[in-house]
């Protein structure tokens, strides 16, 4: 397995997963208050992480498997060797999310993949080695970093909202 450094930062698209975006984004909206649904990390008046089943969301296991393929290859790791964790996080106009890290347990990859980016969404700012990175995120599109790098999102200045999914990869549990 290849080690992946703090500096780390990777970008990409999938444009076989936009067609998917419709039908994950109703799915998101009725589900929200659905009892397995999950609500977490409550900041700045809102909560930041929203986890709810993948199996209730269509066509989401299209996108995570998309993303974890993605992170295999990154970290140079077989595919059945690598468990994904993730949760939404919805923005409205005025939101942010603070200066942050993913190096909580045995994480080996972090990211976010965009949804839904109006224009005017907060940029996603990694700060590593005492150099910051912008990133103007783009609906379809995906950034993987290392989990300990922090990272923050600037406020959302859009009267949509600005979604995305957040994740974390790490060793499957045998």
């Amino acid at each position: 397995m290849r080690v992946i450094t703090r500096e780390f930062l990777q970008q990409g698209s999938c444009t076989e997963c936009l067609p998917l975006h419709t039908s994950i984004l109703a799915d998101l909206q009725t589900q929200l208050a659905a009892p397995e649904t999950i609500k977490s990390h409550f900041f700045h008046g809102r909560y930041e992480n929203i986890y709810i089943p993948a199996q209730k969301i269509t066509g989401l296991a299209t996108v995570l498997g998309y993303l974890q393929q993605q992170a295999a290859s990154i970290l140079a790791i077989e595919l059945q060797h690598l468990q994904l964790g993730f949760w939404f996080n919805i923005m409205h106009k005025g939101d942010i999310t603070t200066l942050h890290s993913h190096d909580d347990h045995d994480e080996l990859l972090s990211g976010t993949y965009y949804l839904q980016m109006p224009p005017d969404s907060g940029q996603l700012i990694i700060h590593h080695n005492h150099k910051v990175t912008t990133i103007d995120p783009v609906t379809g599109h995906y950034a993987f970093f290392h989990p300990g790098v922090e990272h923050e999102v600037t406020e959302h200045r859009s009267d949509m909202p600005r979604i995305s999914l957040g994740f974390n990869l790490g060793p499957a549990i045998d």
